[in-house]
């Protein structure tokens, strides 16, 4: 457990409006922990530099965003839990100049659609539409599920072929091409249906108003608010959620790796909830 200040961040590319500093901070002022939290935007060419600051002392920890979680694993001295079979991380800690990278994002998704009451039952469907960082974190998670059929979708066929094969052994599990009439069907027989990719409802093969109401709808967005696949599905008749609860859930892990604390989640979800929606 860190008794120094703080020093914390998130790396990403166009982060600028993520509530992530808003939470962090509010999870480390309900804590009686003192500290900073800020956003750094970067590109591709910065990732080696911020490495060196990391590994030099810059930061005690940072969370890690799209499009570094596998970049910055591959920099992470150690990788543990989830991170080591998914090879991304979204949480890495300093320790001694070495990087000790982690993954929230399954757990964290777990924890929302739990306390949503969302989460599947046993011997369910599942489809994931999405291949990335957060794609694998949910599909890491719901293999959890005892029996789980598990169907991935991706935009390209190889990259949902390609984590497929990296969840090979943890049950049944098979992709679905990308298109409207192979989603359809998939949907017809899930419990639920998770939307893991940044595009909405325009962009997406898949209307929530056209499956079966019995198929819950996830959409992994929490901006803008609300978000147009859950409006869909709400106003048909799906049990929905966005990503918010996620993002707080996976915060309140990284926070608690960092501190050793669990911070006040109440207090924690009202700062999150007001930055989202000022």
């Amino acid at each position: 457990m860190s008794t120094s200040p703080l020093r914390l961040c998130l790396v990403g590319a166009g982060i600028s409006h993520s509530p992530s500093a808003v939470m962090h901070q509010a999870a480390m002022q309900s804590s009686g922990i003192e500290g900073i939290y800020v956003l750094r935007d970067l590109e591709p060419s910065d990732i080696g530099a911020f490495v060196e600051e990391l590994r030099r002392g810059r930061y005690t920890g940072c969370n890690v965003t799209t499009p570094y979680k596998a970049v910055m694993a591959a920099h992470c001295d150690r990788l543990e839990g989830d991170a080591e079979s998914l090879g991304v991380v979204n949480t890495i800690t300093v320790r001694g100049g070495r990087l000790i990278g982690v993954t929230t994002d399954a757990d964290g998704f777990e924890l929302a659609l739990s306390r949503a009451s969302m989460w599947p039952r046993q011997g369910a469907t599942a489809l994931v539409l999405g291949s990335g960082g957060a794609a694998a974190a949910v599909a890491l998670a719901l293999t959890r599920v005892p029996l789980l059929r598990l169907r991935i979708a991706a935009r390209t066929q190889a990259s949902a072929g390609d984590l497929a094969d990296r969840l090979r052994g943890s049950g049944d599990i098979a992709t679905v091409p990308w298109d409207r009439a192979a989603i359809a069907a998939t949907c017809a027989h899930s419990a639920i249906v998770v939307n893991a990719t940044p595009v909405g409802l325009d962009a997406l093969p898949f209307d929530p108003r056209a499956i079966p109401p019995a198929c819950s709808v996830v959409d992994l967005r929490y901006r803008p608010r609300p978000v147009d696949v859950v409006a869909a599905a709400l106003e048909s008749g799906h049990r929905a959620s966005d990503g918010l609860e996620m993002l707080l859930q996976q915060g309140l892990l990284s926070f608690e790796i960092w501190t050793g604390k669990v911070a006040p989640p109440g207090a924690v979800r009202n700062a999150l909830l007001g930055a989202v929606e000022a």
